[in-house]
């Protein structure tokens, strides 16, 4: 693990597996790279994982998506060759950006639960939706939100042994509530516009990946695939934490990105 100065503040880099890492892995909403672990085990491969802003040690500021987009492009930059970027669900949303601001440093991409973006008035509603929920994060704390946070049947981690949703948890745990709100305000859902008639655009191979138990973002994998004439992953069984459940089904996917 180390510090990487970006143009906006230190980025917090863990790094699993052996070096050079072939994979930038952006992880989720209120988790931070530590969740990429078992993955880098799983697949064989070196990853490294980022802790995005407001999440885990990362001290970019201020936290918004223009400056989550610098810092990831500024450890794009120090790899010799172009890295394979995966993101789940809020790191897709985040990886996304990077590919459209800067295809020139993104190898091949696996986007996992991953949305378009929304219409402008679906943009305005999801803000103030944000923006309360925000506000209850800095008034409760870390530890009350995340319980409440995982009692959402979208997040829940009941499908998982005891032993993961454990780990799972306490990496959550490490946030502060201050850092989640301001992620929630600058990364959240209402940052993006509705992307997907860039996506086709785009000059990398590009994977979508979806749980099957998880309808909303199977269809939204579904659409945005269909915009580059290819299927979706969809992996039987999972729910929207696909790298949590199906670690395997998702290793699978980078393996053959990276063979090819």
């Amino acid at each position: 693990m180390s510090a990487l100065a970006t143009r906006h503040g230190g980025l917090w880099v863990r790094t699993y597996g052996s070096d050079p890492a072939q994979v930038v892995a952006l992880h989720g909403f209120t988790l931070h790279g530590g969740m990429f672990e078992h993955l880098a085990a799983t697949a064989g491969i070196a990853i490294a994982a980022p802790d995005l802003p407001g999440h885990g040690r990362t001290t970019v500021d201020p936290i918004t998506l223009a400056t989550a987009v610098d810092a990831i492009s500024d450890l794009l930059a120090t790899f010799a060759e172009r890295p394979l970027l995966l993101g789940y669900s809020q790191g897709a949303r985040v990886a996304l950006q990077v590919a459209f601001t800067r295809c020139d440093l993104v190898g091949p991409m696996v986007l996992v639960s991953a949305s378009p973006g929304l219409p402008e008035r679906a943009r305005r509603m999801r803000r103030a939706a944000d923006e309360g929920l925000a506000d209850r994060i800095e008034r409760i704390g870390t530890e009350r939100f995340i319980a409440e946070w995982l009692a959402n049947p979208l997040v829940a981690t009941d499908s998982v042994g005891p032993e993961w949703r454990a780990a799972d948890r306490a990496i959550r745990l490490e946030n502060a509530a201050a850092g989640l709100a301001a992620a929630l305000r600058g990364l959240g859902q209402a940052a993006v516009a509705d992307s997907r008639e860039r996506i086709a655009d785009l000059p990398m191979p590009v994977v979508f990946v979806a749980g099957s138990e998880d309808q909303r973002y199977c269809e939204m994998a579904k659409t945005m695939a269909a915009t580059r004439n290819e299927p979706p992953i969809v992996v039987e069984g999972a729910g929207h934490n696909v790298i949590l459940e199906a670690p395997e089904a998702v290793a699978g996917v980078i393996n053959d990105l990276l063979v090819d």
